[in-house]
């Protein structure tokens, strides 16, 4: 199953505040990853990933194009 960013915090049991500090970045910075989750670098996807205890395989971070 793929999850989105949101889904896999709350699937963690983690508010923004909490995944933020975990990533070492703001809780602003945080919420613009959920929104746009494309914007994320692999780093931040990566901290992610380890802070939500989830596979990057299962996380829809980078958009792909179907076309």
């Amino acid at each position: 199953m793929v999850y989105t960013v949101k889904q896999a915090r709350l699937l963690a049991g983690k508010t923004q505040v909490e995944m933020a500090k975990l990533m070492g970045i703001s809780r602003d910075v945080y919420r613009k990853i959920e929104l746009n989750p494309d914007q994320a670098t692999i780093a931040q996807a990566k901290e992610f990933c380890k802070a939500a205890a989830i596979p990057m395989d299962e996380l829809c971070f980078f958009a792909r194009d179907s076309n």
